[in-house]
């Protein structure tokens, strides 16, 4: 089984584009971003807006399930995976239980400090970025005491995306058919 990278961190954390450029570093690779997967729902899609109702929960949930069966399934085939995904509710480690199970998963947590991820969604200036804003206090009250042994931990708060990619990619080992200085 090749590699399966699982990236995530609070919206504004880079996670997106670091992991498609991390992607980019494999001969064969697959970028998963488990929004895009969510916003497949066509009629009935929950947005969520601050507290997570039981069907966004659900929609969440079968999400990442999706976003693990397609990762195991092309990681099988020697494509290596990146998975995206932001870090919530506070029981999203729990959902991704069975994708954390393998022993070829890195798990990737951007970290940067919460104000930095405040100034570059105010930057930003996308649609929910004003909510986004202010579940930065909530979101960092359960990443803080987070158990985190297992992760790869980044902050990245004063690292550029090239440097954030490096640090990514020197954690999680050599990637074949990649020249490494």
């Amino acid at each position: 089984m090749n590699n399966i990278i699982f990236i995530t961190g609070m919206a504004g954390s880079g996670k997106s584009t670091v992991g498609r450029l991390v992607a980019e570093h494999f001969p064969k690779s697959l970028f998963i971003q488990v929004d895009e997967l969510r916003h497949k729902v066509v009629k009935g899609y929950a947005i969520p807006e601050g507290d997570f109702t039981e069907e966004i929960t659900q929609q969440f949930k079968l999400a990442r399930s999706t976003a693990i069966y397609m990762a195991h399934l092309y990681a099988n085939q020697g494509v290596d995976v990146v998975i995206d995904d932001v870090c919530v509710p506070a029981t999203f480690v729990e959902q991704y239980a069975a994708l954390f199970e393998i022993p070829e998963v890195h798990r990737v947590l951007l970290y940067p400090k919460a104000s930095v991820v405040i100034e570059r969604l105010k930057q930003r200036g996308e649609l929910w970025d004003d909510i986004l804003i202010s579940s930065v206090p909530k979101i960092y009250s359960y990443l803080d005491p987070m158990q985190k042994d297992g992760w790869i931990v980044l902050d990245s708060s004063k690292w550029t995306i090239e440097q954030t990619v490096n640090e990514v990619l020197a954690n999680i080992g050599p990637v074949p058919g990649n020249i490494q200085n």
